[in-house]
């Protein structure tokens, strides 16, 4: 193999895994930013139970 093929082959080998890296990363990112969109409407929704605050879809009437 020659040098030039095996400075590609290393740099194709490096992309992978930083791809691979980055991927992951979103991912758990992603899964982070559900789970506290999903707490703050846990929040709100407890907070319209007991009638702290207005639901604005049921004054919408």
């Amino acid at each position: 193999m020659t040098l030039t093929a095996l400075k590609i082959s290393h740099l194709e080998q490096l992309n992978s895994k930083i791809f691979a890296l980055l991927s992951t990363l979103f991912s758990r990112l992603k899964i982070e930013h559900l789970i506290k969109q999903i707490g703050i409407i846990s929040v709100y929704l407890s907070y319209v139970r007991r009638g702290l605050l207005v639901d604005p879809a049921s004054s919408a009437g």
